[in-house]
């Protein structure tokens, strides 16, 4: 059953696309995630921190140029700059600054692009093409994974859940129960005090004819897949959904992930 109380504040704003300033700064945003190079920087200081040396003579091109990539970059939030000990022979010991992936950057990118997909469905179909381009190029260079779901939201943000077997019951954690039921539980946190317990689970995920679906289970808050309800009926998952677990503060999202094949 829906919900009488109001959606946050956030949930209403992002989903207002008419606001030309707002899809102004997405388009911004899109930019720096449109060059291949850009894409190549993150998967190399996705392996270890790198010097703007070691990352220019990567990407084959100047140092001033270089720098200026990065500093796109450490305006979304994907990259830092952190101060090391240089290992290289001219200069080995001497402190130099180095750029490393921010860590959970890129799923929190992948997720707010989800996100903003929203918005591009009811503005332009242009929009939307870059909006799934920019996630396809993030997604090709995360590690290999198998499928799975992460947390979004609340103190366990980033918190992934691996998808091994075919049926899972989703949940809040409960005292007592010992996971002795045939088929095995994803347990959220105590914290998202919104979600059912494990034992009458708030929604089931299943894997039925090489697809992944979630089915609304004994919640009283509801179940959310981008937006749209869920019913008892099973609901056919996409890769980069993100599944609402009693909508709001307390509730819990978790973004759907295929992984890579």
């Amino acid at each position: 059953m829906e919900s009488d109380e109001p959606e946050p504040l956030e949930e209403r704003t992002i989903l207002t696309g008419s606001d030309p300033e707002f899809i102004s700064d997405l388009s911004e945003y899109l930019d720096v995630l449109a060059s291949p190079v850009r894409l190549n920087i993150l998967s190399y200081v996705g392996t270890r921190p790198r010097t703007v040396r070691q990352i220019s003579h990567k990407i084959e091109t100047s140092y001033e140029n270089t720098k200026k990539h990065l500093i796109r970059l450490q305006s979304l939030g994907l990259i830092r700059k952190e101060i090391g000990v240089s290992e290289e022979p001219a200069n080995q010991g001497q402190p130099v600054f180095y750029y490393a992936l921010v860590p959970g950057g890129l799923d929190h990118t992948l997720r707010s692009l989800t996100i903003f997909s929203s918005v591009a469905s009811k503005t332009e179909s242009g929009l939307l093409k870059r909006l799934e381009s920019a996630r396809d190029g993030l997604k090709g260079i995360l590690p290999g994974t198998g499928p799975g779901l992460v947390i979004t939201n609340g103190p366990e943000n980033g918190r992934p859940y691996d998808l091994t077997g075919d049926l899972y019951r989703i949940g809040r954690v409960e005292d007592g129960w010992d996971g002795s039921s045939p088929e095995p539980a994803i347990l959220i946190p105590e914290d998202y005090r919104s979600v059912s317990r494990v034992s009458r689970p708030h929604a089931w995920i299943r894997k039925q004819g090489g697809y992944w679906t979630i089915s609304e289970g004994s919640s009283k808050g509801g179940t959310k897949v981008n937006g749209i309800p869920v019913s008892h009926e099973p609901a056919l998952l996409r890769d980069g959904d993100l599944i609402e677990l009693s909508p709001g503060p307390l509730g819990a999202g978790l973004l759907f992930q295929t992984g890579k094949i």
